[in-house]
């Protein structure tokens, strides 16, 4: 004699298998477009400009401003991710620097994700980067 409650997990788990297949699937084809988009959009380190920059996650904000403005640079205004900064370097080699005192990365605009205004950047505090000293 079968029982069919035991049959409904038997299939249902099947279900779940698929459903964790696609999911993987589709986690594997974003990493990639991700990979692909942060490569291509990553700045040589002779460059100046407005950019994207990024620092080790948990990385404060006052080092973060320390490093910009070390480099020669300026930070124009945070970005809700906490440890990437959108900041303005007005001479050549400004990526080069930055990375030098401590930024993973510098990237132009993202085909993909947050652009350097708009609903992914937040004003910055004049007054913080003002305060700023360097050591």
């Amino acid at each position: 004699m079968t029982h069919p409650a035991h049959d409904a997990p038997s299939s249902l788990g099947s279900g779940h298998g698929l459903a964790v297949a696609f999911f993987a699937v589709v986690l594997a084809v974003w990493a990639a477009v991700m990979g692909a988009s942060l490569r291509q959009a990553a700045l040589p380190d002779d460059t100046d400009g407005l950019m994207l920059a990024v620092f080790h996650p948990g990385a404060s904000e006052d080092d973060a401003f320390r490093a910009m403005v070390a480099a020669g640079g300026e930070p124009v205004r945070a970005t809700w991710l906490g440890f990437a900064y959108v900041a303005r370097g007005r001479e050549p080699g400004f990526v080069g620097r930055l990375k030098a005192q401590g930024a993973l990365a510098a990237f132009g605009e993202l085909p993909v994700g947050p652009t350097l205004g708009g609903c992914a950047a937040m004003p910055v505090d004049v007054a913080k980067i003002a305060a700023t000293k360097l050591q």
